[in-house]
């Protein structure tokens, strides 16, 4: 609980490792659309990994190079088996970018819709809202320029979590399966309260405009689970 933000002890230590990075010359950007970002992040930069293990990102057929330059042997054999893999912050601190086939990915932001799509492409699955460890990995894919294809639920946290993700990704990020279409094909019986269809004043994406006037409009939310037959061709 030392670190925790709204401890003395929490408070004093953040203090003293913001002057450490700011006498070794290293600024931490402070990023609205994620403001725990620069906690975590400033955290990591003075070697001090918080939930180091917890903290991972899930991640399929993609290949690692280390800050040494080597290739992380570790990730080729989960390739090389076509297996998918939890790589902990504590591993992904070790990275210098990450390469992936075709030179794009395709992430999802649920676990059910990501074990479908797993087959020949790279994947990843963000499963819920963006942790420290899958932020980094947005930044080593910006690296190698690879292009995002990115699919989340068609609710207002959902299109909130899209928008915010395509503002921060330094690269070519494609909504996918984030049309009027999926949002019909996909609805729900989960009416959305008052409280949640405000989150959809802030979306302003044009892209996703379309879909949180209709969410408005019906008043329902849509999930990727609804439409699990559109991402059976990945790529498509």
């Amino acid at each position: 609980h030392a670190f925790d933000q709204g401890t003395a002890e929490g408070k004093i230590l953040y203090q003293v490792i913001q002057m450490d990075l700011g006498q070794r010359g290293i600024q931490v950007e402070t990023l609205e659309m994620f403001p725990a970002y620069k906690r975590q992040k400033s955290y990591l930069l003075a070697g001090i990994l918080i939930d180091d293990i917890s903290n991972y990102a899930l991640l399929y057929n993609v290949h690692a190079i280390k800050k040494n330059g080597e290739l992380h042997r570790g990730m080729d054999g989960f390739c090389q088996e076509k297996n998918m893999v939890q790589v902990p912050l504590t591993v992904l601190s070790e990275w210098e970018r990450i390469e992936c086939v075709d030179h794009e990915i395709f992430i999802v932001e649920n676990p059910s819709v990501f074990a479908l799509i797993c087959g020949e492409k790279s994947c990843m699955c963000m499963n819920g809202q963006p942790r420290l460890a899958s932020i980094l990995v947005l930044d080593l894919l910006a690296k190698s320029n690879v292009k995002i294809y990115y699919s989340g639920d068609l609710d207002p946290e959902g299109l909130l979590i899209a928008q915010k993700l395509r503002q921060y990704y330094r690269g070519n990020f494609v909504y996918w399966h984030m049309k009027l279409e999926d949002y019909r094909k996909g609805i729900s019986q989960e009416y959305i309260s008052d409280k949640r269809k405000k989150i959809l004043e802030r979306i302003k994406d044009e892209e996703l405009l379309p879909v949180a006037n209709l969410m408005k409009e019906y008043g329902v939310a849509s999930y990727q689970e609804n439409i699990l037959d559109k991402f059976k061709e990945v790529g498509r």
